[in-house]
């Protein structure tokens, strides 16, 4: 996939970077590669809650995709760090939104299987939104 094809112009690409936070390998292959052509700085894939935190840390990533459900584990401490850190994030995730604590109920939420297109809009929505939102007002 080609940035043109997502819709962007090489010298439009955004180079922010993204947390990718998933533990089916080929689906984190997927939306890795999307987020790549669309000149996305792609962080992880995180597996695990552990890695991904781990990744905030280290990384300070502008924005994450995540799904909550990671294997046996349910990730909620990683858009709690998120949030506390003020980092944007969009759930990706194969569950209802009922399944979002309440702190995150408000957030950017997609439902697996997804629309590439969608994504990267949502992406682009929610990171223009963080900065909209830290400009002095």
């Amino acid at each position: 996939m080609s940035p043109e094809s997502v819709g962007l112009a090489s010298d439009d690409l955004p180079h922010n970077s993204i947390l990718l936070v998933e533990d089916e390998p080929l689906l984190a292959m997927d939306v890795e590669s999307s987020l790549a052509a669309a000149g996305y700085r792609v962080v992880g894939p995180a597996a695990t809650a552990a890695e991904a935190l781990r990744l905030i840390r280290e990384e300070n990533p502008d924005l994450a995709v995540l799904d909550l459900n990671l294997g046996k584990e349910m990730s909620y401490s990683v858009p709690d760090l998120l949030a506390d850190r003020r980092i944007p994030f969009v759930i990706l995730s194969g569950h209802s939104r009922g399944m979002v604590p309440a702190r995150h109920k408000k957030r950017p939420f997609l439902q697996k299987p997804y629309v590439v297109a969608i994504l990267l809009r949502t992406i682009r929505e929610t990171l223009n939104g963080s900065k909209a939102q830290s400009l002095p007002g």
